[in-house]
């Protein structure tokens, strides 16, 4: 994955183009808490769906969608192709690529807290094994990158504003998701693909098999 994010960014790590960034702690911690924020999204997103006052195939669309991404790429690729993200790359000794990425951050918590640090240090922690529970740090794809996109879409046919707002967060995800060291660039690019893909799936398939008496 890091070979593939330096092959597809012309020799340079994306954090490296993102460095103005990366060395800017104001900025690293807005990135955090807009990270942080994805959960708040994600429940808002489902609860919207959840009561539309009127049963439409969009609505079955994101539903639909929602259960498929979380399956497809939040269990059977995150299983298949688990990788350790940027922020563990230096600890598994592949190598020193993201230590000054990693540093930077953890200059950024002496003036802010970067709660992303100590979350990594968690999933660290169950992975070795050193406190009890199931936690992985698979990185491929990025779930909070796929989860925007799909609420982005989902947005977009609702209002036109509502799409606007939401492909921002998915832009600020994404970049967030890099910044912070939680993924490589190409676990966002393929998530992007993936939540597309099933969100035109879903459609086609509703187009053709929606239940009786949902509306278009």
């Amino acid at each position: 994955m890091a070979q593939a994010d330096r092959a597809l960014h012309f020799g340079r790590a994306p954090h490296e183009w993102l460095w103005f960034i990366v060395q800017s702690p104001l900025a690293v911690r807005l990135f955090n808490l807009a990270y942080n924020s994805w959960f708040v999204v994600l429940i808002a997103s489902v609860f919207i769906a959840c009561i539309t006052r009127n049963d439409t195939k969009l609505r079955h669309q994101f539903l639909m969608s929602f259960m498929l991404v979380w399956i497809l790429a939040g269990f059977f690729l995150a299983m298949g192709l688990s990788s350790a993200g940027p922020c563990f790359y230096e600890r598994l000794g592949l190598g020193s690529d993201y230590h000054f990425l990693m540093q930077a951050l953890t200059a950024a918590n002496r003036s802010y807290p970067i709660w992303a640090l100590s979350t990594q240090d968690i999933l660290w922690s169950g992975y070795i094994g050193a406190t009890p529970g199931s936690l992985g740090i698979s990185a491929f794809p990025s779930m909070h990158v796929a989860m925007a996109v799909l609420f982005a879409l989902y947005a977009t046919r609702r209002s036109r504003l509502a799409g606007l707002l939401m492909w921002t967060f998915a832009a600020i995800i994404m970049v967030g998701s890099v910044v912070l060291g939680w993924h490589y660039a190409v676990d966002g690019y393929a998530s992007v693909l993936i939540s597309i893909a099933i969100w035109k799936a879903c459609g086609l398939f509703l187009a053709r098999f929606a239940p009786d008496g949902v509306a278009a």
